[in-house]
């Protein structure tokens, strides 16, 4: 429930993904590899099945796609990091903050632990891309909590 939670701003409609990614992982039980974790195949289908709600809902519409230019772009390594001592609420609550695209991709990466690999093929957009939202969201994480 705290992963659906994550996505939607009602339990239920996070009940409802929650069911429905139970349904699938029923019905593809013997496609477990039992090398693997059972919680991180079952995640992956949860979060799968969140995203695919929210394509449905067209709400996944508001992404914001950044030209395939981007692709060749390097991206500059980040300033070493300095020590905060932050409420993990208010960091959440920061998140919320962020614009939509860039707000799935940092949950994504950050909170899931997905790869950029991982985000492209969710979301449909090239890993340079999630990149690009996981470097803005970072700075704008570090200028919302700075204050």
């Amino acid at each position: 429930m705290s992963v659906a939670m994550k996505y939607f701003n009602n339990e239920e409609d996070a009940a409802l993904c929650i069911n429905d990614s139970f349904i699938k992982v029923c019905d593809n039980i013997e496609k477990y590899n039992s090398e693997f974790s059972f919680i991180t195949w079952s995640r992956t289908i949860l979060t799968r099945t969140i995203i695919d709600e929210l394509r449905k809902r067209k709400k996944y519409n508001e992404t914001m796609f950044i030209s395939d230019k981007i692709e060749h772009f390097e991206l500059a390594e980040e300033e070493p990091k300095e020590e905060l001592s932050i409420d993990n609420n208010k960091i959440l609550n920061a998140i919320e903050e962020l614009p939509n695209a860039t707000k799935k991709v940092v949950k994504l990466y950050l909170l899931e632990g997905h790869t950029h690999s991982d985000i492209s093929d969710i979301l449909g957009i090239s890993a340079q891309t999630s990149k690009w939202h996981l470097k803005t969201g970072k700075s704008k994480l570090r200028d919302l909590l700075s204050d």
